[in-house]
C-alpha cells in the first residue's frame, strides 16, 4: 500500500506497509531539520512516514557509507477494523552474500555481508517496545506484556522483520522504527551495527520532531 526503497552495493532495501483495505491517501508532505515527512490516511489510521539518514559521526567518532531510515507514526482514528503490517527486506543481493542475526540489547538486527560490503538493517525490540507501553509513550498501556515482558509484534528473520501493527482503539498510537545502514567491509568496526542501534528519542532530537 505504502512502499518505500533504497539502492545500497548489496542489494535493494525496502520498507512497506500493507493492510486488508487498499485505501491510502496522501495528505501532505513536508520536513524536518535533519527528515523528511508524507502524512497518509488509510480507512481506520492517520500515517506518518518519516524518511532520514542517521547523524554522522556517531559517539565513537565513527562513519558509515550512507542510510536511509525510516519512522512509522500510527494513529487509530476510526472505529474500523484495519490490520496493518510492516515488511522491512532486501532483494536483489549478490550470490556471494551472506546473512547472519545481529540482535544487541533492545535491537532486533539482521546483517549482509559480502568481501566488499557490510549492511545492517534493525528495529526496536519487543523489551523495548514493552518499556514504551509501561510508560505510554507511543504504544499504548492497554498491550502492556506482563508474561513475558516484551511485545511479540515483531519477527525477525535472516533477510526480513515483519511487524504485525496491534489493533488500536481510537486516540491510541504506536511508532516504530527500521534503520538501514551500509559501508565498507572492515571487520575492525562495527559501525554499521551501531547506526542502526538508536533509541526512538534520540532519534526524534535529531531529526527535530516536537
Amino acid at each position: 500500500m505504502i512502499k518505500r526503497t533504497f539502492d545500497t552495493p548489496l542489494g535493494t532495501v525496502s520498507c512497506e506497509l500493507n493492510s486488508n483495505f487498499t485505501y491510502a491517501e496522501l495528505q501532505n508532505s513536508g520536513a524536518y531539520e535533519n527528515g523528511i515527512f508524507e502524512r497518509f490516511k488509510t480507512a481506520a489510521y492517520d500515517i506518518e512516514l518519516i524518511e532520514f539518514k542517521v547523524k554522522q559521526p556517531f559517539y565513537n567518532g565513527e562513519t558509515i557509507t550512507d542510510s536511509k531510515c525510516w519512522i512509522w507514526r500510527i494513529k487509530k482514528v476510526k472505529d474500523i477494523t484495519e490490520n496493518l503490517k510492516i515488511k522491512v527486506l532486501i532483494s536483489d543481493y549478490p550470490k556471494n552474500a551472506e546473512f547472519d542475526f545481529a540482535t544487541g540489547e533492545n535491537l532486533d538486527a539482521f546483517e549482509i555481508t559480502n568481501d566488499e560490503w557490510k549492511l545492517h538493517i534493525g528495529t526496536e525490540d519487543g523489551e523495548i517496545l514493552n518499556y514504551g507501553a509501561e510508560n505510554e509513550d507511543w504504544f499504548p498501556t492497554r498491550l502492556l506484556n506482563t508474561k513475558n515482558h516484551c511485545q511479540e509484534i515483531t519477527e525477525l528473520n535472516k533477510s526480513s522483520i515483519k511487524t504485525n501493527v496491534p489493533e488500536l482503539k481510537i486516540g491510541e498510537k504506536i511508532h516504530l522504527q527500521y534503520l538501514t545502514a551500509f559501508d565498507k567491509q572492515n571487520v575492525e568496526t562495527i559501525n554499521t551495527w551501531v547506526a542502526v542501534d538508536e533509541h526512538k528519542s534520540e532519534l526524534e532530537k535529531w531529526i527535530g520532531i516536537e
